[in-house]
C-alpha cells in the first residue's frame, strides 16, 4: 500500500493513535531513494521503507537509530478520490 499513496490520502498505523495523517507527496531522498511527506496537526513528517520495512520520521534527516520501531499496520482511512 505504501507504494500506492497519493497526495490527499489519509491513513494510520498503529504506532500513530492521534489523528489521521494525510499525505502531502511524494519526494526523492538522497539517504532512502523516496520518501513521503504527510502531516497532521500542522506537523510534517515522512514515510519511507529500508530493508524491507516501512519507517516514519519526523525530522528532516531519516534516523534508524532514534525509531527503533518500523510502521505496523498502515490503514488507508480515506482516499484521496472520496
Amino acid at each position: 500500500m505504501f507504494r500506492n499513496l497519493t497526495s490527499g490520502d489519509r491513513i494510520s498505523f498503529f504506532e500513530w493513535p492521534v489523528e489521521a495523517l494525510t499525505v502531502l507527496g511524494r519526494e526523492d531522498d538522497e539517504n532512502v531513494d523516496e520518501r513521503v511527506r504527510v502531516e497532521a496537526a500542522g506537523e510534517e513528517s515522512f514515510l519511507y521503507e529500508a530493508d524491507g520495512a516501512l519507517w516514519h520520521f519526523t525530522d528532516e534527516q531519516p534516523n534508524r537509530e532514534g525509531n527503533s520501531f518500523p510502521v505496523q499496520n498502515l490503514v488507508l482511512k480515506e482516499p484521496a478520490d472520496a
